[in-house]
């Protein structure tokens, strides 16, 4: 058996490259094995999230599967023929529900009926997007392209707890080719400031400060109150204006007007560039740009981005142009498949 075989610790080294290859390696039928998982990470090898995305697409192609367990730094996949079918996954930890349907929306290009998740798990957690810039940025963006999923969110989960729950429907799609270079200069900025187990004022004044510094920059911010009970407490603010999305998660002894202007900056930055999709969107494009083609407009290129597109090029005979682009005000790059 031919396998393909990727370093995890290739460049940023991070849970992503499991995530793609496990996912390409479900669509294509190639097996995968990865080795040196996240080598460079203080806590080596799978996370507890990264072990339930695996086996949410291990159970929707029936994959032979080894070194499946917290920690491991090698996992061999062995795919068999996709067969959709409803399951729950609960990641048993406050680990990121969003990372989880990062590894199965590329399925959406393989499968011949429809299947739907429930998962368990964080909604809103550090380094992950949080659930709602997955519904109103990510899914959004790729429903326009021929991507047909749908979120839900039952519950709200933060670090340490957990205890957010989100069903996740996945359609047989068909992804059309990109253009979406340049953004939209739509100036309706919609967002939504949220609390869980805290005073509502904090969301309100999360949401006061938003709207002053939106309106200073002359857009139309709508942002909506949420206030919620669950197992977990925390709180946070997420913007999002057509393509683009800026988000900050509340932490203790961080004031809510200090996390409302770090996602309105993050916001306007990603605004100032011009281009259509933002950084953390650049990355999360490449496997459906993949099949798609076309070209699309993205502010920065990290290393996620350029991890994402190495490892699809194990499985896919395609290639990707990276430009600079400097025209009508905008000031980024362009990625085509070529």
């Amino acid at each position: 058996m031919d396998f393909v075989v990727i370093d995890g610790s290739y460049l940023e080294g991070g849970g992503q490259i499991v995530r793609t290859a496990v996912s390409l390696s479900a669509i294509t039928q190639k097996p995968v094995k990865i080795i040196n998982i996240r080598k460079k990470r203080k806590n080596k090898g799978l996370a507890p999230q990264h072990v339930s995305a695996v086996k949410a697409v291990k159970k929707l192609c029936n994959a032979e599967v080894f070194g499946l367990k917290v920690g491991s730094e090698e996992l061999t996949f062995i795919p068999s023929k996709l067969s959709p079918k409803d399951f729950t996954i609960d990641i048993g930890t406050a680990g990121s529900i969003s990372l989880v349907i990062q590894t199965l929306l590329p399925l959406s290009l393989g499968i011949n009926k429809k299947f739907t998740v429930k998962i368990k798990g964080g909604t809103d957690v550090k380094r992950a997007p949080p659930i709602d810039y997955v519904k109103n940025v990510t899914l959004k963006i790729l429903r326009d392209f021929g991507v047909l999923t749908e979120i839900e969110v039952l519950k709200r989960g933060f670090y340490p707890e957990g205890g957010g729950e989100v069903i996740f429907e996945v359609k047989p799609s068909k992804v059309k080719k990109f253009d979406l270079v340049e953004h939209s200069k739509s100036d309706l900025v919609e967002g939504i400031a949220y609390v869980q187990n805290l005073d509502e004022n904090i969301a309100r004044r999360m949401r006061k400060k938003a709207v002053d510094l939106l309106n200073k920059e002359k857009l139309m911010p709508n942002i909506k109150i949420e206030c919620s009970k669950g197992i977990s407490t925390g709180a946070g603010i997420v913007l999002w204006n057509d393509t683009l999305g800026g988000s900050c998660l509340g932490e203790k002894g961080l004031r809510a007007e200090i996390v409302a202007e770090r996602a309105v900056n993050g916001l306007l930055k990603e605004r100032k560039s011009g281009m259509a999709l933002d950084k953390y969107m650049g990355d999360q494009i490449i496997p459906f740009l993949a099949f798609g083609k076309g070209i699309v407009g993205v502010s920065e290129i990290t290393n996620h981005t350029k991890t994402n597109i190495w490892v699809v090029k194990h499985f896919l005979d395609v290639d990707f142009e990276i430009k600079e682009y400097k025209e009508n005000n905008c000031n980024g790059f362009t990625i085509e498949v070529v």
